[in-house]
């Protein structure tokens, strides 16, 4: 013990940063065990979708929805969410499957939800960019270019010029 003592003594700066990133990490640790959701990953998702039904939301914005989405995700901004929507809010018993383009905005809506009365939330952890890496399906609206594809109406431009060379 006197070494320890010591030890804290002649290293007080490093000393520190270890106090410091041990409350942290307990802090994390407590407020997850106590947060009222659950972080899913992409298998437990597809067995939460095929074995559940769950109600999917997809809280990306418009234009990440469109190039990209989990197949009958419905796409709810979380102004939707903040307002109350009276739709979802009938299916409170329901499970319900949330995630973002890369997971960062739909911890804040899960916890909306819980608040709102939701009672099995699922988040999945690391949003559609993880589920996209895990090589899971993605649904892409028609219309919606796909990521590293050329646009339609491109592709007919390109075909009209050849024609009249």
């Amino acid at each position: 013990m006197e070494r320890i003592i010591e030890f804290v003594g002649n290293n007080a700066i490093l000393s520190g940063i270890f106090a410091v990133v041990l409350i942290a990490w307990i802090i994390y640790e407590v407020s997850r065990l106590i947060r009222q959701w659950k972080e899913v990953d992409s298998l437990a998702a597809v067995h939460m979708i095929n074995r559940e039904d769950p109600i999917i939301l997809d809280v990306s914005n418009s234009a990440d929805y469109a190039k990209g989405h989990i197949h009958g995700a419905l796409h709810m901004p979380p102004s939707k969410i903040e307002s109350g929507n009276q739709q979802l809010l009938k299916h409170r018993e329901r499970p319900l499957l949330i995630y973002c383009k890369n997971g960062q905005v739909s911890p804040q809506m899960a916890n909306r939800l819980s608040r709102l009365g939701f009672t099995n939330v699922n988040v999945l952890t690391g949003g559609l960019t993880q589920w996209i890496s895990d090589q899971q399906p993605v649904t892409r609206h028609k219309g919606a270019a796909k990521p590293g594809g050329k646009d339609k109406k491109k592709t007919r431009d390109e075909k009209k010029s050849r024609e009249t060379s």
